[in-house]
């Protein structure tokens, strides 16, 4: 049974603004962990990874359309790209986009360069502070060999790992046209 001095309390200015304190506390509470869940999220996203639903062609057959991967970012962070690494790099035409492209060339090295007969072949230098991209898919890609050197600032984070399809779940194997050049003699003549 509820007694006249509990019912003058509910209804008094004391109770309101000690139920509205209670109500903020606990709205800024939720507030609270939500910034720090969100710092943290940013935090993993930016340092150490994400997940990335690859699309288009280019990368076949190593990587096909809708095949899921983990980039990390922790190798382009401390310098450490080596030729042969699969990187996800922002797009050059669309901030927005992202690209996933093989490392062919590092700043210094010899990048050699066909022509459509695979007869005429050119070279150029990858200059200091980019990376040289081309795809796997050699015939259906636009990288390097269309737009130059992509500065290093734009790479995003190296692919590591294959998530989906179950049936190609694992580390990436190297690429499978390895035209990664070794001594500066392999292009022909300077």
């Amino acid at each position: 049974m509820i007694t006249n001095a509990e019912s003058d309390y509910s209804n008094s200015p004391f109770h309101q603004v000690e139920m509205i304190r209670r109500v903020l506390g606990k709205a800024l509470g939720f507030v609270g962990y939500t910034i720090q869940y969100g710092c943290i999220a940013h935090c993993a996203f930016e340092y150490i990874g994400e997940i990335v639903v690859c699309s288009g062609p280019s990368m076949e057959p190593t990587i096909v359309n809708r095949d899921v991967v983990f980039s990390e970012r922790m190798t382009r962070h401390l310098c450490k790209i080596q030729k042969g690494d699969i990187v996800i790099v922002k797009s050059l035409f669309d901030p927005n986009m992202n690209v996933c492209k093989r490392v062919i060339g590092l700043e210094g090295d010899k990048v050699c360069m066909s022509g459509p007969s695979n007869f005429f072949k050119t070279h150029t230098y990858v200059p200091k502070g980019h990376v040289w991209l081309e795809g796997d898919n050699l015939t259906n890609s636009t990288d390097s060999r269309s737009y130059g050197p992509v500065p290093y600032a734009l790479i995003r984070g190296r692919v590591c790992l294959k998530l989906w399809p179950p049936d190609g779940f694992g580390i990436l194997s190297e690429s499978p046209t390895r035209r990664i050049v070794k001594d500066q003699d392999d292009c022909g003549s300077d």
